[in-house]
């Protein structure tokens, strides 16, 4: 047996490749994998060799790094695309259609017509690649991925024409629909019609009395594709029944004789049939030519399939035994083996609940793994392997984080008990062949070579097999080879006291109380073989055990206890360490819990109390009106009174609902140290911007999303748009708005003339037409024209901006064709200058 074939199959890679090929859709594809596994355990394959697209297909390995690092950029870029798309599931399902077309394409090619079910094979292929391209293509797929389908040709046309043309009958076979072609549809449609015809004539001699009195059954057959009558050979005869015999009985006793009445009609349906079958072969021929014509495309389709096959087989494979994509790097001096919380891949398909453990270990070191018989030594070692095996075939290792796998050309294993009668190989000669291979593979390319050896130079006198299993390590340290090697010589736990750094220690665990193997590996300390432990909880009389004892050295027999101690402790302590994670991920979820209840109670809070604001703005609006009906009674009445008391309940509702609001966080600084009518504040309470509209002391007044509300100077703060360059005004510092007066007669005329009072800015006067093109400024325009003529309002202001000056003379022209406007005027500049208008309404 080869080192490679003996390391497959000591680490379980043909059960690897049978769970990798039952993942596989394409029977080319299992074909290949199956090929791939046998020339790897005939040896024929190189490793080294194998780069690019040597290593396209599922289950071959690899030791090139630039091509396994493509592989994994594969899967994740196949994982992410699949993640995307909604169609995810089509792939498989396309691929599981496929057969292998490559003999119907090179016939096709050569001029061959091809069958239906040939064409239905390569329609089937092109239907794949649509599925294919329709998850990974048009840039949804990375670029390695892409590298893949960048390949293959959609051949749409062909596809369309082989859908229309090929499609299923009754039993599921290979047919040239009707539909393929106005001629076929035709043809078929005149063969039903006859054959309608030829029954309903059949029936009615089944009915004729002279027919009736000779038939054996009353019922029509068929023979040849000729509707047929069986008539009694006993009553037959040309002159009663005139027809053509075209079959008997096997008795004789029944002439199937198809009546001279028939025949013209049966010749029709023949005929019928013979015009469809000429124009089934014409479609099948002129579809063949464009299989033919589009041959090279197709084959590497074909190829392309397989090989997306594979990888979504490797993905699947990866997902399956909880891999994370790896970083390989090259095998030499300085690369580490890292695998965080490997576990056995096949013991995790298998749904044992396998133990992680974590493993490190230098390139050029070895580590001496001890301990009792059945801790998980062995699995500890194959585990290693297997993982290099998967890096080196672009299968994900199922470790806990990503691994870091130094790509090993050679991996020598000797595992178990290979003695053979008919090689004349004891179990010793076995191993030490096994150890012979390794030595030499270590000589050729000692950095490259991981060697896993269990249970090593065993078999032979103990103290000869402890100093043959040192001189190994030596030997295969100083070639700088890595290798991992189960123990139970004492001599050899003690190399790596002696030259740490090349050797390292490790132990497997052992339930003496339970009697169980924990299988988890510590690493940096021995394990003792408990040999006497166990045996005296297994039952062994206590007499013999004693005596065993005695026959131990005492140095010995005390290093044997303090091992079997410090594995009890070291053991107690990965119990409590669990226990402690375990329960600070519990108090973490109940932190994220309580989080969760408070967060939605809070926001259940803010709920209400915004409710209760929203309708408090509700009364506002309705308070406003209100108010603005009583202007109207005022001009008409004179009650300057009753105005007077709308604006006091105003001012008081504003100041409830702005009480109402859910207080937000402060913001840094303080309020600004100038302010104006017309600047824009943050207002930090309600963290809104806004823009003041009146100052009263200590109090300012601010327009807010079309809504007034009055809030505390200390409450402002620069708004970021106060940063930006205004064109210079005039800053009034923080002045008394005017106190309201009762006056029954329009004011509308002081903010007109030679010195115009400013107009001051409300909720109701003024509309914002900046960024709108000229016909959206317009139809606003008028919009609220209209709405301020039904408010009362006799001035406002339009705030057009300044820009490049095309909207503000839109709007004023517009504003001199209106007869409703008596006068307008640019705005000061505290009313936004000639970037807004003000207008006088006679309302």
């Amino acid at each position: 047996m080869t080192s490679e074939r003996a390391a497959l199959h000591h680490l379980g890679w043909i059960d690897i490749c049978e769970h990798l090929q039952r993942l596989m859709r394409t029977p080319l594809g299992r074909a290949r994998l199956e090929t791939i596994l046998e020339e790897d355990l005939a040896g024929r394959g190189d490793l080294r060799l194998r780069d690019g697209e040597q290593t396209s297909f599922a289950g071959h390995r690899s030791a090139d790094v630039a091509t396994l690092r493509r592989r994994f950029e594969e899967l994740d870029d196949l994982e992410a695309a699949l993640a995307r798309s909604a169609a995810a599931g089509s792939i498989g399902e396309s691929l599981g259609a496929l057969v292998d077309v490559t003999e119907a394409i090179g016939g096709a090619r050569h001029g061959a017509r091809l069958g239906a079910g040939e064409l239905a094979g390569v329609r089937d292929l092109l239907r794949a690649i649509a599925a294919i391209l329709d998850v990974c293509g048009g840039g949804a797929a990375g670029p390695a991925l892409a590298r893949r389908i960048d390949v293959l040709a959609p051949c749409t046309e062909l596809r369309v024409a082989l859908d229309r043309a090929i499609g299923a009958g009754p039993e599921g076979e290979a047919i040239v629909l009707d539909g393929a072609s106005p001629a076929l549809g035709r043809a078929r449609q005149r063969i039903r019609d006859q054959r309608a015809r030829l029954i309903r004539e059949a029936e009615g001699l089944l009915r004729d009395p002279g027919v009736r009195e000779v038939l054996r059954d009353r019922f029509y057959t068929e023979r040849e594709g000729r509707v047929v009558l069986p008539i009694r050979a006993d009553a037959f005869s040309q002159a009663s029944t005139p027809g053509i015999i075209h079959d008997s009985s096997s008795s004789g006793g029944t002439l199937f004789v198809e009546p001279s009445a028939l025949i013209q009609g049966n010749n029709a349906l023949r005929e019928a049939h013979l015009g469809a079958a000429a124009e089934e072969r014409r479609i099948l021929e002129g579809l063949s030519r464009d299989v033919g014509a589009a041959a090279d495309a197709l084959l590497d389709d074909l190829r392309g399939a397989v090989v997306v096959d594979g990888i979504l087989a490797r993905l699947r494979l990866s997902q399956a035994i909880g891999g994370r994509t790896p970083k390989v790097a090259e095998a030499r001096a300085g690369a580490t083996l890292r695998l965080p919380g490997m576990r056995h891949p096949l013991l995790h398909l298998a749904g044992v609940d396998v133990v992680a453990n974590d493993f490190e270990l230098a390139v050029g070191a070895a580590m001496i793994i001890s301990g009792p018989n059945a801790g998980g030594k062995t699995v500890a070692l194959k585990t290693v392997g297997v993982c290099v095996l998967l890096a080196q075939a672009g299968i994900r290792p199922p470790t806990s984080a990503p691994a870091e796998i130094p790509i090993f050309r050679e991996v020598v294993t000797d595992v178990g008990d290979d003695q053979s009668i008919f090689a004349n190989l004891s179990t010793f000669s076995a191993h030490i062949a096994h150890v012979r291979e390794a030595l030499a593979r270590a000589e050729a390319d000692g950095p490259g070579t991981l060697v896993l050896l269990d249970e090593i130079a065993v078999g032979t006198d103990p103290e000869q097999g402890a100093a043959l299993a040192e001189a190994i390590l030596h030997h295969l340290a100083r070639a700088g080879a890595s290798a991992v090697i189960t123990t139970h010589y004492e001599r050899l736990k003690e190399l790596a006291g002696e030259e740490p750094g090349r050797f390292v220690n490790a132990a497997v665990g052992f339930d003496i109380e339970r009697m169980a193997p924990t299988f988890r590996v510590t690493i940096g300390v021995p394990g003792p073989s408990s040999a006497f432990a166990v045996a005296r909880r297994l039952g062994l009389p206590e007499s013999l055990l004693v005596e065993a004892e005695a026959h131990v050295a005492e140095a010995r027999r005390s290093l044997d206890e303090l091992l079997l101690q410090v594995n009890a402790e070291r053991e107690a302590l990965a119990a409590l360490r669990s226990q402690l994670e375990a329960e600070r991920a519990e108090i973490s979820e109940r932190l994220e819990s309580a989080r969760t209840r408070e967060a939605a109670a809070l926001a259940k809070a803010r709920s209400r109390k915004q409710k209760a604001y929203d309708e408090a703005a509700v009364e506002l609006r309705g308070l406003r009106q209100e108010v603005k009906e009583l202007r109207k009674r005022v001009r008409a009445e004179g009650d300057g009174e009753a105005i007077v008391d709308g604006r006091r309940g105003e001012r008081e509702l504003r100041d409830r609902l702005h009480e109402q609001r859910e207080p937000s966080k402060r913001a840094p600084g303080g309020p600004p140290r100038e302010l104006a009518v017309g600047d824009p504040v943050l207002v930090a309470t309600l963290d809104r911007e806004g823009e003041v509209v009146a100052i009263q002391g200590s109090k300012v007044t601010v327009l807010i999303g079309g809504l007034r509300t009055t809030v505390a100077l200390a409450d402002l703060r620069p708004s970021a748009a106060a940063a930006e360059p205004e064109p210079p005004r005039t800053k009034i510092r923080r002045q008394q708005s005017a106190p309201i007066r009762t006056w029954a007669a329009s004011t509308a005329s002081r903010h007109f003339g030679a010195e115009p009072a400013v107009v001051e800015r409300s909720v109701d006067n003024v509309v914002d037409l900046r960024g709108s093109r000229a016909d959206e400024a317009i139809r606003a325009l008028d919009r609220f024209i209209d709405q301020a003529l039904l408010a009362d309002q006799e001035v406002v202001l339009i705030q057009h901006g300044h820009g490049s000056g095309a909207l503000r003379q839109s709007v004023r022209e517009h504003l001199r064709t209106l007869g409703c406007v008596r006068e307008l005027r640019p705005g000061l500049p505290r009313e936004g200058g000639d970037g807004a208008t003000i207008v006088w309404l006679d309302a």
